[in-house]
């Protein structure tokens, strides 16, 4: 071994023998002197602190001051002893007053590498003379009032149902109550303060420490919903927590005041609540879509002067008005004199359902309009059986009325057509006979005047022969399209019309410029062309003139080449809210004398041609009258439906 070695060893056996030295000076010190661990465990106690503190060598490495001495908890020495830890700043406390030994003491901690050390010794009054023993006692009482102050506190925290907490002005919680920590089951104010953290669900423990930040950084009343994680079973369960600062005179805050309430149940239940009315809301507001989305006129009226205070879209149309102009309106100004409805509503608000009641009449807002309705109106009840409000129901069946009526119609046309083709079958036979015989007659006459009349009977008895044969070719329809010409077209139409014509001395006119037939379903031209041709005879019921044209031309919505039918008449013509409905299915302005079915059916037969149909119209002077075109393409292979232009 060399020197440099030697003089290692003598130091290492010279530094032994200081410890030693020392560690038998502070074993013989009258103070005490206990050293803790940061778990607070007791690593060495010297023969003072022993019997002072009480201390015996099992406790040693095993036992926590506060295990030790319980009673020390939420004193202000455990707050002076967990300051020196975590400042690592020296603490005194004088004049501690600690009930187990009947003693007032003088501590210091002291912080070290390991943990902090605690310097203390037992002072009695009598120790103290003059000004200085009278202060202490004072002192004393004043301690001793407060320690009994704060045993009564610490009691009732205890036993507090509620959960109860504090925390240092820097936000280290310091003390749970006896009801918290059992909820936890362990304590966290031990250590550092923070390990409290630790007793959250690991999703809301940022947003609890940004949270508890804040508040600590500005002074801000403290106030979270999180979820703490109960000991015994691991289970999370959602907790209140809050939390006010407790100031000095000069407005510093001292520490926080902090309670905790379990707030699962009604958590769950305000969630479950919630779920409950947005599913309520979610119902309401497809009840409200189909409300203001169906076809039915839904409506709402209170039982005493019937005033309406709720309607649909559908229910507004049906009265003619905006909705805003119909809230607030009694029955009577909605519905006018329509008597039955009126019996029906005053039912209603005696408690009487009325269901299914066919009515008809015109609203107010349109007299010329007679409409067909089912109406059902139903009272709303209240718990004690008195009528809250009338729900109304009503269904438009006007169409279904005409559709109907139409229908009829069209049975008796169909058997009136039947019975004029067996007519005309069955005249045939003796025309032709008749015709021969007139041959033979004026064969023989000698007359010149009988020859004459010959003549007229044959002119006349042909005509009633293609009025026959006409008749016979309306009835019997081909399915199979043909090649026809305009004017063969308009003249199997006409002669139809002949005996009209000249009855009400309305002149034909005809210009047909076309060279090239189109093909098309013979029978339903001839039936929308007898359609245009009637509409216009029914114009002029003091005479006019009857324009029928036909010509080869370009289609400039599509540029196709085809044929134009034209029937214009020089009538009364029609105003444009008449026009606008024209192609309207049962729209009519003859009348019970029409069926609002001609032009509908003559726009279907065309668009199935592939064709266009365009009607002008005009009731001034000097250019009164109505233009009707009809536009037939060439090369027309298939039948679509396309719109009809009313201008």
């Amino acid at each position: 071994m060399d020197e440099k070695d030697l003089g290692a060893e003598a130091i290492h056996h010279g530094h032994a023998s200081i410890e030693a030295s020392l560690g038998r000076v502070v074993e013989c010190l009258p103070e005490a002197v206990l050293l803790l661990d940061r778990e607070w465990r007791i690593v060495y106690a010297n023969q003072t602190a022993r019997r002072i503190s009480r201390v015996l060598p099992e406790h040693l490495e095993s036992s926590s001051l506060w295990d030790l001495h319980p009673q020390i908890a939420g004193t202000k020495l455990e707050q002076a002893c967990r300051e020196a830890l975590q400042l690592s700043e020296e603490r005194h406390v004088d004049g501690f007053y600690y009930e187990p030994f009947d003693a007032w003491f003088d501590l210091r901690m002291i912080p070290t590498d390991v943990g902090i050390a605690m310097h203390y010794r037992s002072v009695k009054p009598a120790e103290k003379s003059g000004a200085a023993r009278d202060s202490a006692l004072e002192q004393m009482e004043r301690e001793e009032s407060l320690r009994a102050s704060e045993e009564r506190y610490r009691l009732m925290t205890e036993l507090n149902p509620q959960c109860l907490w504090t925390a240092d002005r820097s936000g280290r919680v310091l003390y749970a109550n006896q009801t918290f920590l059992e909820y936890l089951g362990r304590d966290f104010t031990l250590h550092d303060g923070t390990g409290y953290i630790q007793a959250f669900c690991e999703e809301d423990r940022e947003r609890v420490l940004r949270s508890w930040s804040h508040c600590v950084a500005t002074g801000e009343e403290y106030a979270i919903d999180a979820r703490l994680i109960r000991g015994e079973d691991g289970v999370a369960r959602w907790w209140h927590l809050r939390a006010r600062p407790q100031r000095d005179e000069r407005g510093e805050i001292e520490r926080w005041l902090g309670v905790a309430t379990d707030v699962h149940e009604s958590r769950l239940a305000a969630e479950q609540l919630a779920r409950q009315y947005a599913e309520i809301d979610r119902q309401r507001r497809e009840l409200e879509a189909i409300y203001r989305g169906t076809p039915i006129g839904m409506s709402l009226y209170e039982p005493k002067e019937l005033r309406l205070i709720r309607l649909n879209g559908r229910k507004a149309e049906i009265l003619g008005m905006s909705p805003e102009e119909a809230l607030g309106k009694r029955f009577d100004e909605l519905m006018g004199d329509m008597n039955m409805l009126h019996q029906c509503i005053r039912r209603a608000a005696q408690g009487e359902p009325m269901l299914n009641q066919e009515v008809e009449g015109v609203m107010p807002t349109r007299p010329d309009d007679y409409r067909y309705w089912n109406a059902n109106y139903s009272p709303i009840f209240a718990d004690d059986g008195t009528v809250l409000a009338i729900a109304g129901a009503t269904v438009e069946i006007t169409q279904q009325k005409r559709a109907e009526a139409a229908l009829m119609q069209s049975e008796k046309l169909a058997a009136v057509g039947r019975l004029a083709s067996s007519i005309a079958h069955e005249i045939n036979n003796p025309l032709e006979s008749v015709m021969n015989l007139i041959y033979l007659a004026r064969q023989h006459a000698a007359l010149p005047i009988v020859q004459e009349f010959l003549d007229t009977a044959d002119q006349e008895l042909r005509r009633v022969s293609i009025i026959a044969n006409q008749t016979l070719r309306f009835h019997k329809q081909t399915t199979r399209p043909q090649k026809r010409t305009g004017s063969d077209l308009f003249l199997s139409v006409l002669s139809i019309y002949e005996g009209r014509l000249r009855n009400l001395r309305i002149g034909v006119e005809h210009r047909h410029r076309e060279k090239q037939p189109v093909t098309c379903l013979e029978g339903e031209i001839r039936q929308v062309l007898n359609n245009l041709v009637g509409n216009a005879v029914d114009a002029m019921p003091n005479g006019g003139r009857l324009l029928v044209r036909s010509r080869e031309g370009v289609d400039w919505l599509s540029g196709r080449r085809g044929l134009f039918l034209t029937v214009a008449d020089t009538g009364m013509g029609m105003s444009a809210k008449t026009r606008g409905r024209i192609f309207d299915a049962f729209f009519t302005t003859k009348g019970i004398g029409g069926t609002g079915l001609g032009l509908w059916i003559s726009a279907e037969i065309v668009a199935r041609h592939q064709g266009r149909i365009r009607i002008r119209s005009r009731e001034e002077e000097p250019h009164r009258g109505t233009v009707a075109s009809i536009f037939l393409p060439f090369e027309a292979a298939s039948f679509q439906e396309t719109r009809p232009d009313a201008g």
